[in-house]
């Protein structure tokens, strides 16, 4: 029942994440933000179990935190990617950790990139993603509509859109968070 959802825009990515933790048809939840900041320039969406997701993303968190530390400087996006998938793939013979996620970033060398991973530690680089029962309603919507080109605020309309065809379509409807990452840093747009 969860959605994760991003794309390129020209300035960088948009990032959405549904706010609500269910259980079978129990909501337990409607505030929780999925969508974790790493080292400033990187976001982190996450759906899965909830014991898994928030271990998961705090393990990466802690290990990019240390080997910038111990280096002196931060992965690159594609990097980060690269260090999350071996992670998530060298879990799955010991203790597999029922996580999706969406990794977007902003380098200043190379501008904004977007991978998709699942919990088999598959990693695609993609212009848009989606997870999550949501993907059956909004790839096909993202196929015709998206571009790189899209400006920061055509990309929110976009979302919005995206979140209508969700309410439409869609059995399941919460609350949302959208967050926006460029060269400038992290900003949450207000969204709902």
């Amino acid at each position: 029942m969860e959605t994760l959802l991003a794309f390129i825009v020209n300035d960088g990515v948009l990032c959405l994440a549904d706010a609500g933790i269910t259980r079978s048809i129990v909501k337990m939840k409607e505030d929780e933000d999925k969508i974790m900041v790493l080292e400033g320039n990187k976001l982190l969406l996450s759906a899965g179990e909830p014991g898994d997701r928030a271990q998961f993303c705090e393990y990466i968190a802690k290990n990019l935190k240390l080997y910038n530390l111990r280096h002196g400087y931060s992965l690159s996006t594609p990097a980060c990617a690269n260090f999350v998938r071996s992670e998530l793939a060298a879990s799955i013979r010991s203790n597999p950790y029922q996580v999706n996620l969406i990794l977007a970033g902003f380098d200043n060398d190379t501008g904004a990139s977007l991978f998709f991973l699942d919990y088999l530690g598959s990693l695609q680089k993609l212009d848009f993603a989606c997870h999550g029962y949501a993907s059956y309603f909004l790839l096909g919507l993202l196929d015709r509509h998206h571009k790189t080109t899209l400006s920061a605020a055509e990309g929110v309309d976009l979302m919005r859109k995206c979140v209508e065809e969700l309410q439409t379509r869609f059995l399941v409807n919460g609350k949302y968070v959208l967050k926006h990452i460029s060269k400038d840093g992290v900003m949450v747009i207000p969204f709902n």
